[in-house]
């Protein structure tokens, strides 16, 4: 073989054992177990794996958690990013409805990432806040460009989708770190004053640009 396809396979193998890793310390949370619990032995165990082969991709379990809290939010931007793709095709308020219904769906599928995320927020460790600051920057980001596309589309005005998209934001923030503690008709109530809440700061921003 090749040096450079040998080199290619063992980066090959290497990110797979990677991902499996991550796979198994994803599993013992969402089976309950929290993360400041968690050893790397234990998540060698779950993965198959000698603890000793642990280490040749992770030096200890902070660069583990960062790890697993970067695929956390890679989950929850894909989940945004397909419930916000119905903004640019629909009006506004059947748009807002499929994105807010995707949005309850995650957050019960995810409830055990959502945790893991706001456990980690209060993590001594200062790098775990600003990877979530920086990828909850990024989904406010791509919000806005999807408003201002769909904005476009419709000849409307392009300014304030920004300030629109941080607002949206803080208020799903808001329902999830509530959400997480009642039960699921309790969770769907709250969705509908949180669609209330929504196009209150829609209509209103729609208002301010005219």
């Amino acid at each position: 073989m090749p040096p450079a396809s040998q080199k290619s396979s063992r980066s090959d193998r290497k990110e797979a054992t990677r991902r499996r890793i991550l796979a198994a310390a994803m599993q013992l949370v969402e089976e309950g177990r929290s993360p400041d619990a968690l050893g790397l032995r234990e998540v060698a165990r779950a993965a198959g794996m000698a603890a000793p082969s642990l280490y040749n991709h992770f030096t200890d379990m902070d660069e583990l958690g960062l790890a697993l809290v970067d695929e956390c939010l890679l989950r929850m931007r894909a989940v945004a990013r397909r419930a916000r793709r119905a903004m640019v095709s629909q009006d506004v308020e059947p748009a807002l409805k499929t994105l807010l219904g995707e949005f309850l769906l995650a957050v019960s599928r995810f409830e055990p990432v959502l945790r893991l995320l706001i456990v980690q927020w209060l993590n001594p460790n200062p790098e775990y806040r600003r990877l979530i600051r920086r990828e909850l920057s990024m989904m406010r980001r791509e919000m806005a460009n999807d408003m201002r596309d769909a904005a476009q589309l419709k000849g409307m005005g392009e300014v304030g989708f920004d300030v629109e998209s941080d607002a949206i934001f803080s208020l799903l923030i808001t329902f999830v770190l509530n959400a997480l503690d009642i039960s699921q008709e309790k969770r769907e109530q709250r969705l509908a004053i949180l669609e209330r809440q929504v196009m209150m700061v829609v209509l209103g921003s729609r208002a301010l640009r005219a």
